[in-house]
């Protein structure tokens, strides 16, 4: 798709299906149902980056996010580069962006349901992550919470102290330690290994808007859980780099309010038929 002035979107065609919704032995509101995805559509390949949603909002900052204690004149690391996923973009935000750009295109373009992003998530695959389990290697597959998020403390004291000496002092965000991205915040969208499908960042880098109202399962398509009500929470799937792997599985599900610009949260787009 064509949003002006040189930027483009691109999408992958998801095919129709069953999906197996859920995770067996996840928390309550993970618990398995099946949903139907009657027709097949299509889906940003790409979580929806800073320079795209520029061309909607020239005005919005993604922002930077801060080191754990003292800058010393370090103001934080940049979240706001034009190839990164935009965030901090609240969900009315990005469901005005959907309507904008299906102006401009004639196309369908819609936030996602939680089904079918759970669906293309999964990608045919029946596992928490596309690649396998919990225990899995995500290095090269995934920006999600990793030891790398030793990076973000450093000795409040000391600003010439070099790592890993300097992480002792302010080390207290949850990580998976066995496993090494090379991401601290977010990164460039599709610098991991695509799907099977052919989708980039389902888990990770930046956790994703649905268009679904936060309800119980067993999931239901006609129970105005998808509807475009601003008064209700919406869910959020995928986690984010400062998620630990069982917070960014297909199954997974956070629920904000619609005016919460959150700080690690964005948004990628389908195109109906």
């Amino acid at each position: 798709m064509d949003l002006g002035d040189g930027v483009k979107l691109d999408l992958v065609r998801i095919p129709a299906g069953t999906l197996r919704m859920g995770e067996p032995g996840g928390s309550e509101d993970e618990q398995p149902c099946d949903v139907p995805i009657a027709q097949p559509y299509w889906m940003g390949r790409l979580e929806v980056t800073n320079a795209q949603f520029a061309r909607f909002d020239a005005r919005h900052d993604s922002r930077v996010e801060d080191k754990l204690t003292y800058q010393f004149g370090i103001h934080g690391y940049p979240e706001n580069g034009p190839e990164q996923p935009v965030v901090r973009v609240t969900w009315r935000e990005a469901t005005a962006f959907c309507a904008w750009l299906s102006r401009l295109s004639g196309a369908k373009v819609m936030l996602p349901t939680e089904a079918q992003w759970e669906w293309a998530c999964r990608a045919g695959t029946a596992t928490p992550f596309w690649w396998g389990g919990p225990d899995d290697d995500f290095a090269k597959r995934a920006n999600l919470g990793d030891a790398k998020l030793r990076e973000l403390a450093s000795n409040p004291y000391t600003v010439d102290e070099p790592l890993p000496d300097a992480t002792k002092y302010d080390d207290w965000v949850p990580k998976e330690t066995r496993f090494n991205d090379g991401a601290l915040v977010t990164v460039k969208c599709g610098s991991y290994q695509p799907s099977p499908w052919g989708l980039y960042d389902m888990h990770g880098n930046a956790a994703e808007w649905t268009r679904t109202s936060y309800r119980p399962y067993p999931y239901q398509e006609n129970d105005r859980r998808n509807d475009l009500d601003p008064e209700q929470p919406k869910v959020v799937r995928g986690g984010s780099w400062r998620d630990r792997p069982f917070r960014c599985t297909a199954a997974y599900r956070l629920a904000y309010r619609t005016y919460q610009p959150v700080y690690n949260v964005g948004f990628r787009v389908v195109v109906e038929p």
